[in-house]
């Protein structure tokens, strides 16, 4: 060994111990101290794997993002990362929202490995929340061709456009891939749904319910979704003790869009997203997670543990991006803890979008939803039994809750848009441009391509397509 090759030995053990130091800082919870610690290793080491991460997941705990992001898009620029390594960073750097820089990254890697599925798959996954439809569609092509097992993928393809002709040769994809027993059965489900989506566009409906009753069954099998743990739910809640309430920070005004899934939460979310007043950060699981954290650890009524989860949530939603005056979650689920949010955030704004039950429930029914909390749309006797213990919550928070709620119905902010828009801002005391904004919302729910059209009433009453072909509907009320 030269004296060269022992000094870089030397200095590689410094940095190391660095990198250890930071670490051991973070766990403490020295937030700014492990900053300065593996920011130092990173300018020493740029290409430290381990300290770019380490790093970036605590930038990201804090609710610092857009930092998080820059720390990997750094770190993988001074690196020639292996594919396993990208894909793992370009779900890092969706989870914060880095999309156009997720795109360059998968775009380039995709050059790179042009064979490698799980690239295709990414790039495609990317380029449809920018709304890059064509792009989208080319890579997830590319994704299902070199692994028909990717399942999101399917359903990925299926929302790129609306279908018009039985000739289209992805209509003819979703077809051969429903009927591919060998195919594993999660991404044999997804291809139905695919399929049946795209039956739906055409207006085959029945072979569309055929299909989907098929697929939805198979879903529901695999699901631990069940009526008595959901009736159990809801009846803890409703029981569930008051929680103190904090003071409102009046720095922050949180907006938190809630109902059943497939009630028009994106659509509302899109709309307020024109505004510069807003900042849209899509559907965020931290309100759930939290009330879940505090109840295990028997805290819910501790108004210390409560700060530090108003705390969180806050930072989760203020991020580091330029300051707004309103702040959106639009996970529809978090009408389960409307106490939680009046305790925490006494000052926010709650925006319930409705939507009549037959064509909630088909809607719910059409679509492959992810996370067994949504395992209730795979049959209608399930959506029903999640329907009235959504009603049941909904009126027991109304009349114990001191918190603002504005009721939203989809038919009619469909029907009468500028009405609709002028309640929402009155609501919000803020203004709301009802044109399109130079700046499409990054959406990566299956509204992706509904949303960026101009609203229009195509889906009201649609569940009349299918009143003959599901009886099941005519058992939900109207209303």
């Amino acid at each position: 060994m030269t004296a060269g090759d022992a000094l870089v030995v030397f200095d590689m053990s410094l940095i190391e111990q660095q990198y250890r130091r930071g670490n051991a800082l973070r766990m403490d919870g020295d937030v700014a101290a492990a900053e300065a610690v593996l920011r130092a290793v990173l300018r020493n080491a740029p290409r430290h794997r381990d300290a770019a991460y380490s790093l970036a997941h605590m930038l990201r705990e804090y609710g610092r993002l857009r930092a998080a992001g820059d720390v990997i898009v750094l770190s993988l620029d001074h690196r020639r990362a292996d594919s396993d390594e990208v894909v793992v960073a370009l779900a890092f750097l969706c989870e914060c929202g880095y999309y156009d820089q997720a795109w360059r990254i998968a775009n380039d890697a995709h050059v790179r490995w042009p064979n490698d599925a799980r690239i295709s798959g990414e790039l495609g996954k990317v380029s449809l929340a920018l709304g890059r439809f064509e792009e989208a569609t080319t890579a997830l092509r590319k994704a299902l061709d070199g692994d028909p097992d990717q399942g999101a993928s399917w359903l990925r393809l299926a929302h790129c456009r609306r279908f018009t002709s039985t000739d289209d040769l992805d209509v003819q994809r979703f077809e051969r891939g429903w009927k591919n027993v060998r195919i594993a059965s999660a991404a044999h489900v997804c291809a139905g749904f695919a399929f049946g989506k795209a039956l739906d566009d055409l207006a085959d409906f029945e072979r569309a319910a055929t299909v989907l009753r098929e697929a939805n069954m198979l879903a529901r099998g695999a699901s631990t979704w069940s009526r008595e743990h959901w009736e159990a739910f809801v009846d803890a809640r409703i029981r569930g003790p008051r929680m103190p309430v904090l003071h409102a920070d009046s720095n922050f005004r949180p907006i938190f869009i809630i109902g059943l899934p497939r009630t028009g939460t994106t659509l509302v979310s899109a709309i307020l997203g024109r505004s510069n007043d807003m900042r849209d950060r899509g559907e965020l699981g931290w309100v759930a997670a939290m009330f879940a954290h505090l109840q295990r650890l028997g805290m819910l009524l501790d108004v210390h543990a409560l700060e530090s989860a108003a705390q969180l949530i806050r930072a989760q939603m203020r991020r580091d991006d330029l300051p707004a005056r309103y702040y959106i979650d639009k996970n529809p689920l978090n009408f389960r803890h409307l106490d939680f949010i009046a305790a925490l955030f006494p000052n926010a704004r709650i925006i319930h979008c409705r939507r009549t039950q037959r064509d909630t429930a088909l809607s719910q029914w059409m679509q492959h939803f992810a996370g067994d909390d949504l395992g209730f749309t795979y049959d209608f006797a399930s959506i029903a039994d999640e329907e009235r213990g959504y009603k049941r919550l909904m009126t027991h928070w109304r009349h114990s809750q001191n918190i603002q709620i504005l009721d939203v119905d989809y038919d009619s902010l469909v029907t009468s848009p500028q009405r609709e828009l002028q309640r929402l801002a009155a609501f919000l005391e803020c203004a709301i441009p009802s044109g399109s904004n130079n700046c499409p919302p990054k959406v990566s729910t299956a509204s992706v391509w509904q949303v960026r059209q101009p609203i229009n009433t195509n889906s009201v009453g649609r569940w009349r397509r299918y009143a003959t072909l599901l009886p099941e509907l005519a058992d939900l009320s109207d209303t």
